[in-house]
């Protein structure tokens, strides 16, 4: 359907342009006509008679018109009348007296008419209702175009003096019980519902509709609401459609989304025909969390991971397997929001940072949407079983500013970002704050600690909900640390799981890096800086240093310190001196004790080396690419 659709729109934007060329002044102003190809004719203006029927409905199964379609003329109702330009064209408002008894037909005489003759076709006059739907363009000729627009169209050309209406729409209606105020009525999996423009052609000698179409959207737009419960809503879409995937409905008061409805029952809709979905009330949900895949997008095209990156507001998607990995998820139930964080002390919004999530089954992806306007931040999103239990859950980062790469005067083989994992900006000026420093991790855990609150006290950075951090003092297990991201074990060896395998120098599933990135090892980077980095000159102090390898090139390397494994508090402030102790950024190399891995380590003194800490430790991380 979706390449049905497509190559719709593709014939739809080649018949606009051939449009373009035989109807002379398409997408041209008035002033424009002495340019054309066509000289505009002076047409002497006629007074004549007319009548306009209303269409031909098809029946339902009991032998009825589908309600909801305009199937009598009334006082003050607006058709458009028409030659070759639409500059001449006449509006015709009806009067009591105009309207036949049956109201099925209207007779009116009407001023004005400049018909348009051509030897292919006897029709000369081409009308359209409602007046206040069409948007023709200025060399018209037989062609009637509309904007668009939540109602019923129709057009029609001449037969004498004659007009018998085509309905050009398709019906579905629903009613919704709420505090709504407008509506948008959605095509699932990139259906084609409303159009800038939508133009018809038909004439007495050719009596099928042809459509040309401009700026295809799937979305229509609403304020033609009532939410009362029993009043029936309306949607009029142009043409015949085929919905394969069902429909999403989001309500909204006062601009903001309020409740959502998904229906993914597909159906085929004809021009003249209605599709019921009755009261929709009682299968409303958060509009928040009524993400449809379809309109999100993918965060996991480049490779699947543990952690994933965006930086503007919008709709995303990412597939729901094991991080770093092809490996689907059973036993999916929900998915859900663990934690955000704004990376400092200031009192966290729930939902301010990511704002709805859902799990959509159909695809087996988690989708989820970050607020406009945005709150830069971190967030945990999981999904999970029947009992609430966590089974994966990946981190989204939301930097303040863009993540760059460089090699830093190391080696142009090896880039590495500008910022550590988890931080929102770089800390390259004077004066650093607790967003330049990242997220904590326990070596080899695929998930997040707390970041640091505050980078002149050690204390951890709000969160919302608040008070889940906790600490247990034992080892733990891989499926433990899986389900509760938010404990620290507070054990030298946080877990004797395969820890040597956890994180390695091919990217594992545990690895916490973006796609394209990963844990920086031995090899790479960090053996180049323990064995040759010099301090660059300029270096900012207490809160950190600029470091570069032998060149001008320089890297931030914020005082982020860790969190030690024994008390679960931060250790990066000496109060005594009242100096940081440094940095420490984990790497995936064992060292020569078990349980014990290399640590890139910058201390206060503006020394450095690579040495061992227990992978109880929480560090920071500076990936490199993959």
């Amino acid at each position: 359907m979706h390449m049905i659709m497509k190559n719709i729109y593709r014939i739809g934007i080649l018949c606009t342009i051939a449009l373009a060329v035989s109807c002379t002044g398409v997408n041209k102003a008035d002033e424009d006509w002495g340019t054309n190809p066509h000289v505009k004719k002076t047409v002497p203006a006629e007074t004549r008679t007319l009548t306009f029927a209303l269409p031909q409905y098809p029946m339902d199964d009991n032998g009825a018109i589908a309600s909801g379609f305009k199937t009598a003329w009334e006082v003050g109702d607006k058709i458009i009348v028409h030659g070759e330009y639409a500059d001449e064209q006449v509006t015709v408002t009806l009067e009591a007296d105009d309207i036949s008894e049956d109201k099925k037909t209207a007779t009116k005489t009407v001023e004005g008419l400049h018909p348009y003759t051509r030897d292919d076709c006897h029709s000369s006059l081409y009308a359209a209702y409602p007046a206040e739907a069409v948007n023709n363009l200025p060399h018209c000729m037989f062609y009637t175009s509309f904007g668009n627009t939540n109602t019923q169209i129709m057009a029609a050309c001449n037969r004498e003096d004659l007009f018998r209406f085509q309905n050009l729409s398709s019906l579905v209606t629903f009613v919704v019980s709420g505090d709504f105020d407008s509506y948008t009525f959605t095509g699932r999996k990139d259906v084609m519902l409303s159009y800038d423009l939508y133009q018809v052609k038909i004439t007495d000698t050719d009596v099928n509709m042809k459509q040309y179409l401009q700026n295809p959207s799937t979305t229509i737009t609403s304020n033609k609401l009532v939410a009362d419960g029993k009043t029936v809503n309306y949607v009029y879409i142009p043409g015949d459609v085929d919905l394969p995937g069902g429909v999403i409905i989001r309500f909204y008061k006062g601009g903001e989304a309020v409740k959502s409805l998904t229906d993914k029952d597909a159906f085929i809709i004809k021009r003249g025909t209605r599709q019921d979905l009755g009261d929709v009330t009682a299968h409303l949900v958060d509009a928040a969390d009524d993400i449809d895949p379809s309109l999100a997008k993918p965060l996991d095209g480049n490779g699947r991971a543990n952690c994933y990156v965006a930086y503007e507001s919008g709709f995303y998607r990412f597939n729901a397997v094991r991080g770093n990995s092809n490996t689907p998820i059973e036993g999916i139930s929900e998915a859900d929001i663990v934690w955000e964080t704004y990376n400092n002390g200031e009192e966290v919004a729930a939902r301010s940072v990511v704002s709805g999530i859902a799990y959509d089954e159909e695809t087996g992806s988690v989708c989820f949407e970050i607020p406009s306007p945005i709150r830069h931040g971190n967030a945990l999103l999981a999904v999970k079983d029947d009992d609430n239990n966590i089974l994966w859950s990946w981190h989204i980062w939301i930097p303040k500013t863009t993540i760059e790469e460089g090699s830093y005067g190391y080696s142009s083989s090896v880039t590495m970002m500008d910022r550590n994992l988890g931080a929102l900006v770089t800390a390259d000026t004077e004066v650093a704050d607790s967003q330049s420093s990242g997220m904590y991790y326990q070596w080899g855990r695929k998930d997040p600690l707390r970041a640091v609150g505050s980078f002149t006290e050690a204390v951890a950075a709000t969160t919302a909900p608040a008070g889940i951090w906790t600490s247990e003092a034992k080892q733990g297990t891989l499926l433990e640390a899986r389900q509760h991201p938010t404990v620290m074990y507070l054990n030298e060896i946080w877990t004797s799981d395969m820890y040597a395998d956890l994180w390695a120098e091919a990217k594992t599933e545990n690895d916490p890096c973006p796609p394209g990135w990963k844990i920086p090892i031995n090899k790479g980077i960090f053996e180049g800086y323990w064995s040759s980095m010099t301090l660059a000159t300029d270096s900012w102090g207490k809160y950190g240093f600029k470091a570069g390898a032998g060149s001008s090139s320089t890297s931030v390397f914020p005082y982020s310190g860790a969190i030690d494994y024994t008390s679960g508090d931060f250790d990066f402030f000496d109060s005594e001196s009242g100096q940081f102790k440094g940095t420490r950024l984990w790497d995936a190399v064992a060292y020569s004790k078990a349980g014990y891995y290399r640590a890139l380590q910058i201390r206060n003194d503006q020394t450095h080396n690579g040495t061992g800490y227990a992978m109880g430790f929480a560090h920071g991380i500076r990936c490199i690419a993959e």
